[in-house]
């Protein structure tokens, strides 16, 4: 059917008792934008930045069936900056959570409005016919499709629903429902909700120990991978986050489940692993601790930028230089070989490892034990004086039992299994506060003198002072709560909900 076939029919269809006026086409670049982790999706939102005859406006839907709307930008390249401050911008940056807004898919349309009046000439309903054609690299990227879009005025909602039910009967026209966003964004390689940092593989009982070790070690890959461009070209926090967190999977799944690991695979890239770990650790908790400072002491205050102002230009500064040298990390011949040798390793089965051919089920059970047992020993009879390394070792030990629980959270009770993470995930949080506050109150400590150096007053070095004293009160909290939590979490009722948890797995 041609294009012009297809708006008359519409018309037809449209004007079935009802006055239908139409205005000029005009065309429009639409740029699809989401965060990398697609959280404006998962919301149910929509946002593209569209561009008709050099203006670009953002135009907002933040759930199915809402009104969009739309507010012109302060230039046209994706970003939360671009939007001036007002509610829509809010609301974008609220449910992106923090991520950068990315370009995920980009479209040239022919764009035909038209208006369905009553007699006294008022507009009831608006309807948009679309010509899309998917663009990749500003270049046309596929055969073009159309769409329509119906939208209600206010008390005009059933005359919206006949609108409706007269397109679906018009042949060559995408249903009312959808859209061109999982469409347009496949001509660039991807699909809505492609990507999660979540552990998301699928592992039968009577897997091998060796497949579903591999299996975990390859989706962890993926995900490292997917996050190193995103870290080179500091897009934002959750980048790095997302990477260090496979990182440290990895390390834990090849610690953890070393029975089902050939020694010679975990003599190769043990090393390597830790290596790159220990590249991020100062880039991530600076920016743990920058983000820290700017939410609890926010800009625009004139006492605060003053007292304040100075420690986090200093901060930013190492962060900016940790960034530096990660991103030389990622770009390094050494990282470039881990991941090549990494993958064609992962493509061989495990063979020669002492319990590879064991099934996975009775593996992961007794594996997933073990570490629970080693955590509730490490627990018991902890005081909140106990040394700091000491509480560092019960937060990797909470992480790796964690990720063991995620690991294999397929083979077991989901809701159960998801409900001891939750639980754990407490514990490692309050954990994870007082080790954070502990790295603070060193920081501090050592940046005093370049703070002071800088040409920093008195000021900055008092408020400082007042940090490291609240840090300190902070961290007597957290380890009080994180030993409650730990003591509790090593008692009687969680042990057993861990035995019955993996049961199936258990020799009788």
């Amino acid at each position: 059917m041609t294009g012009r076939g297809a708006t008359a029919r519409l018309l037809d269809a449209l004007g079935a008792g009802a006055h239908v006026e139409t205005a000029a086409t005009e065309t429009v670049v639409r740029r699809h934008v989401d965060t990398f982790d697609w959280r404006l999706w998962r919301s149910g939102a929509r946002l593209t930045f569209e561009t008709v005859r050099g203006a670009t406006a953002a135009v907002w839907e933040p759930a199915p069936g809402r009104t969009p709307r739309r507010v012109s930008l302060r230039y046209g390249a994706p970003s939360a900056d671009a939007i001036p401050p007002g509610p829509i911008r809010a609301e974008i940056v609220a449910t992106a959570g923090g991520r950068a807004l990315l370009e995920v898919g980009c479209a040239k349309v022919r764009r035909r409005p038209l208006r369905i009046v009553d007699a006294d000439g008022r507009t009831r309903v608006r309807v948009w016919l679309e010509t899309v054609r998917p663009l990749r690299g500003g270049a046309p990227a596929g055969a073009t499709r159309r769409f329509v879009a119906v939208g209600a005025l206010l008390g005009f909602g059933p005359d919206a629903g006949a609108a409706v039910e007269r397109v679906r009967q018009v042949p060559g026209l995408e249903p009312v429902e959808d859209d061109d966003l999982a469409w347009v964004v496949a001509a660039s390689g991807r699909e809505p909700g492609d990507y999660t940092s979540k552990i998301a593989v699928e592992l039968r009982p009577a897997d091998s120990a060796e497949r579903a070790v591999r299996r975990i070690l390859a989706r962890l890959a993926e995900t490292l991978v997917a996050n190193v461009e995103g870290t080179v070209r500091g897009l934002d926090t959750e980048f790095l986050h997302d990477l260090r967190v496979a990182t440290r999977r990895t390390r834990t799944c090849l610690g953890q489940l070393r029975p089902a690991v050939p020694a010679e695979v975990l003599e190769a890239f043990s090393e390597e692993f830790r290596w790159l770990a220990a590249a991020t650790n100062l880039c991530r908790d600076l920016d743990v601790f920058v983000e820290k400072l700017s939410s609890t002491h926010p800009a625009g205050n004139d006492e605060r930028d003053k007292e304040v102002g100075p420690l986090l230009d200093r901060l930013r500064a190492a962060r900016a230089n940790a960034h530096r040298e990660l991103a030389d990390v990622l770009r390094s011949e050494r990282f470039a070989k881990l991941l090549s040798r990494w993958r064609r390793t992962l493509r061989r089965r495990f063979l020669g490892a002492e319990r590879a051919e064991e099934p996975v089920l009775s593996f992961a059970a007794e594996r997933t034990l073990r570490a629970y047992q080693r955590l509730s020993a490490g627990a018991r009879g902890l005081e909140p004086d106990a040394p700091a390394d000491e509480l560092h070792r019960l937060r990797i030990d909470a992480k790796k039992l964690r990720y063991l629980l995620e690991f294999f959270a397929s083979l077991w009770n989901r809701e159960e299994a998801g409900s001891l993470v939750a639980e754990l995930k407490l514990v490692q949080d309050s954990l994870g506060d007082y080790h954070d506050a502990w790295l603070q109150v060193e920081r501090l400590t050592a940046l005093a003198p370049e703070v002071l150096a800088a040409g920093a007053g008195a000021p900055t070095l008092l408020r400082m002072g007042r940090m490291v004293a609240d840090l300190e009160r902070r961290r007597l909290a957290d380890v009080r709560e994180a030993l409650d939590r730990l003591q509790a979490f090593a008692a009687a009722p969680v042990r057993r909900r861990f035995e019955a948890l993996v049961a199936a797995g258990m020799e009788p």
